[in-house]
């Protein structure tokens, strides 16, 4: 596309270095020395881009940018200042300027913001400022074959009263799931309650789940009915169910096998007449068989099971997901912000952070793009990029409990290691790894390493000696 630029600045470098680069991409170029002789050639020339500086000889450039929104039909207009205070910045984006650049900037960095700019011209509008999401957030959003089950089996459970173990990566939208299922079931009319048990004060979870009576530990000035309470007859979630203590365990296997539970400090049973769904992103059955969970309970819990695979492996539906947040920022032509190019960029991350990690990325892009077809340089630099790098597969690894377990399982085996001491034998396994990590984090700061470690600093210099690492 072969655009005409007009470049707005008293210092004559400026003007002939912008000249020679946009010359060089197949643009027409004005110059101008002021405002005021920008308005006319503006008003002579059909002008695609504005590049104007801020400090000029007479009209300021702040203050006359309205005026070159008007004359060029809300032309893209960046802005040039040596003065990159916080008031200029927002002084040059409230009056219009979809962009802008400090003194001294890089010449590749003044391109790369020209070529956003002119890649589409949105003439009807200035930029305007994008807003908040305000859409019904509990749509699920997918057109992909791996949500079309998960809709399916959505629509199998709802009306049951069997409990749903809803499992997937954080940010996959296991709630949104849960809420979809009370949403269409018999119970729709009666509450909805979600709580993250593990987020509550560990001494505090019994009672907030089941509540207390008067008087059953300190602080206790009156009875209060519990979430089970509650939500009588309606549905509740228990989030990050993988984390839940073990003597909660207990009385939630109470709740769904016998359907009652006891507030703290009193015997006699309530009846619990709640539905219960439970969401984790971790692999419960390994945390059984580790101990950490109770067989009994996951059994109980997973009546249905509903797993909710990451994004990267359902990148059909980025499409769509983008589409919905953008239209519920009222986004200008949403539907035309994305082109393919930015969709196949955007499908080729790995969004470890998932629906959560894209919905955030739109929404930066959106503020930093004001309206215009976004680009990948008004996406956040590190977004797909949050967890790990990509794997071959998508296989979960191991745990640290995992592998300390089959370590100590093949030395039992193994009839030579009989008699030799386990223990020391494993801290020498991992004490030098976790030592050399911490000391490459505090470049080599043995105080600090100690402090982080919890350790004495003596004690890490003895243990660094006997594994020959001082």
């Amino acid at each position: 596309m072969n655009a005409t630029v007009l470049v707005v600045d008293d210092e004559p470098s400026i003007c002939w270095a912008f000249e020679r680069m946009l010359q060089g991409e197949g643009h027409h170029v004005l110059t101008a020395s002021s405002a005021e002789e920008g308005l006319r050639l503006a008003n002579k020339h059909p002008v695609d881009l504005v590049i104007l500086d801020v400090r000029l000889p007479n009209e300021d450039g702040i203050s006359a940018l309205p005026k070159f929104l008007a004359a060029t039909d809300n032309a893209p207009v960046v802005i040039i200042t040596a003065f990159g205070d916080l008031e200029t910045a927002v002084a040059a984006v409230k009056n219009g300027a979809t962009d802008y650049l400090t003194k001294p900037f890089k010449l590749e960095d003044a391109l790369r913001i020209c070529r956003t700019c002119l890649r589409t011209s949105f003439r009807s509008t200035a930029p305007v400022a994008t807003q908040s999401m305000n859409r019904d957030g509990s749509v699920l959003i997918g057109k992909s074959q791996a949500m079309q089950f998960v809709f399916r089996q959505i629509a199998l459970v709802a009306d049951s009263d069997l409990s749903v173990l809803l499992t997937g990566e954080t940010g996959t939208g296991k709630e949104l799931v849960s809420e979809a299922i009370h949403r269409h079931s018999r119970r729709s009319s009666k509450p909805y309650i979600a709580i993250a048990p593990v987020a509550l004060n560990p001494d505090l979870i019994e009672s907030e789940l089941f509540g207390h009576v008067k008087g059953a530990f300190t602080g206790a000035a009156e009875d209060r009915a519990g979430l089970f309470e509650q939500a009588d007859g309606g549905t509740v979630l228990l989030d990050e169910i993988g984390d839940l203590p073990p003597a909660i365990q207990v009385k939630l296997l109470r709740v769904l096998e016998q359907g009652e539970y006891c507030r703290v400090g009193e015997f006699k049973p309530r009846r619990a007449n709640v539905r219960i769904l439970a969401a984790t992103h971790r692999d419960l059955q390994n945390a059984c068989r580790m101990g950490r969970f109770r067989e009994d309970l996951f059994h109980r819990l997973a009546g249905v099971q509903i797993h909710l695979p990451p994004l990267r492996q359902r990148i059909e539906d980025i499409g769509p997901l983008c589409l919905h947040f953008l239209t519920a920022m009222d986004y200008a032509a949403a539907d035309a912000a994305i082109d393919d190019e930015l969709l196949a960029e955007l499908q080729q991350l790995d969004w470890y952070g998932n629906i959560r990690e894209l919905k955030n990325a739109v929404a930066h892009a959106a503020v930093v793009a004001r309206g215009r077809p976004l680009s990948i340089d008004d996406f956040p630099s590190q977004m797909g990029l949050v967890a790990k790098p990509r794997q071959a597969t998508d296989q979960p690894t191991a745990s640290i409990e995992e592998v300390i377990r089959e370590w100590a399982e093949q030395q039992l085996e193994a009839e030579e290691s009989a008699s030799a001491p386990l223990h020391p034998e494993l801290l020498s396994l991992i004490e030098p790894v976790l030592f050399q990590a911490v000391l490459d984090h505090t470049g080599g700061n043995r105080a600090k390493a100690a402090q982080r470690l919890g350790i004495h600093r003596g004690t890490l210099r003895d243990r660094l000696k006997l594994y020959r690492m001082d």
